[in-house]
């Protein structure tokens, strides 16, 4: 199978404060991945830099094929995002 995310050395910094460090992990084609942590631990930040949300400060990428920073667009057309909470306003509706 192939892999459908591949992430090598992924950090993110916001001046001195490191929020990823240097994580590596890569997910299979037609696996169910969990990504597990403690409050504070970047797992946030991190799927906010795989989803193209942040940009990333330092590591490599891959998500289908396409690199993080250079294909974003592409990116963004093969992933979709459900968010833990809604993120609606509670007063919109379908009509």
């Amino acid at each position: 199978m192939q892999n459908v995310i591949e992430v090598s050395r992924l950090q993110k910094k916001y001046g001195e404060m490191t929020a990823v460090n240097n994580i590596s992990f890569f997910v299979k084609q037609g696996e169910l991945f969990a990504f597990l942590g403690e409050n504070g631990a970047g797992k946030s930040t991190t799927i906010n830099m795989l989803s193209t949300i942040l940009p990333k400060s330092s590591g490599e990428v891959l998500v289908m094929g396409h690199e993080l920073g250079r294909e974003d667009a592409s990116i963004r057309k093969e992933i979709g995002i459900v968010f833990q909470n809604s993120v609606l306003d509670g007063k919109l509706t379908v009509k």
